[in-house]
């Protein structure tokens, strides 16, 4: 296991939608807000598809590990490319001070949440139902404790204490 934090930070709706053809099917600027302070200037994970959905510009101010199976010559210089959890364990260059947060999509999820590889969860829930075509993995959630961590207008962010390592 990795000597890193692991924290994951996403949004979801009422029935767990969290994009629509590669966008977010919502606009909710508080959580947009909580999202950017959360991950600013730290290290940051995400799947390829979600790596390909990102403005050039978030590259410069985060530390960027892509999880992706296979090579990709257009890749970012910026970005650091993985395919596997050991092979992001064994990276050597993740600066020691700085937490990881996963931020998607849901493959991602999936994989560091079925592999208990997540210390913690920030998982905001968007008031209402919107069409999408892809969904955060609930049902690995479920023996987790849900605790609100704050809420605004129209979203409620909970905070899951995942127990690494844990069952």
């Amino acid at each position: 296991m990795g000597l890193h934090k692991i924290t994951g930070i996403m949004a979801c709706d009422q029935h767990h939608v969290i994009a629509n053809k590669g966008k977010l099917p919502w606009n909710c600027p508080e959580d947009i807000i909580f999202y950017k302070k959360m991950i600013k200037d730290q290290v940051v994970i995400m799947g390829y598809k979600t790596y390909q959905q990102m403005p050039d510009i978030f590259f410069k101010s985060h530390i960027t590990i892509v999880f992706s199976r296979r090579e990709h010559a257009e890749i970012n210089p910026l970005v650091t490319l993985v395919s596997s959890l050991d092979e992001f364990y064994d990276l050597k260059t993740l600066p020691k001070d700085k937490p990881c947060y996963m931020i998607g999509g849901a493959e991602m999820a999936k994989v560091f949440l079925e592999n208990k590889a997540l210390d913690d969860f920030y998982l905001t829930e968007i008031e209402g139902y919107y069409p999408g075509d892809v969904f955060f993995p609930m049902t690995l959630m479920k023996n987790h404790p849900r605790l609100p961590y704050t809420t605004g207008p129209g979203f409620t962010i909970y905070y899951y204490p995942l127990n690494k390592g844990i069952a």
